[in-house]
């Protein structure tokens, strides 16, 4: 099983998606694609596909399609609200952008899976 983990960006409202295995230790398992959604909805502001040359990166920055990635939707501009992060078999992620573009974190821990 794969984990996502959000951290801040070194740039405003470009979060960063840490890949590990559950541990959070190791280096993540296969992962076919990667989707970010508003909370409570199934339209992707921002969807990887992996083209099957390279392995996982152990990090992704949004709305940069790593090497051996290729873009399938957006990346729309993050604005203020809630959003998911899904992994190829993997628990969901959650951030949330304040209305002063702040990126915060949900410390807690998901089981749901996509």
């Amino acid at each position: 099983m794969n984990r996502v983990r959000v951290e801040p960006g070194t740039t405003p409202l470009t979060p960063v998606f840490v890949l590990t295995d559950t541990t959070g230790h190791q280096p993540s398992g296969t992962i076919y694609g990667l989707s970010v959604v508003r909370c409570g909805d199934d339209t992707a502001v921002w969807q990887l596909a992996a083209d099957g040359s390279l392995s996982a990166p152990s990090r992704i920055e949004y709305g940069h399609a790593p090497p051996g990635y290729v873009v399938r939707s957006g990346p729309e501009p993050l604005r203020a609200g809630c959003y998911d992060v899904f992994v190829t078999d993997g628990r969901r992620a959650r951030f949330r952008v304040d209305a002063a573009g702040h990126l915060i974190v949900d410390a807690r821990r998901d089981s749901t899976s996509r």
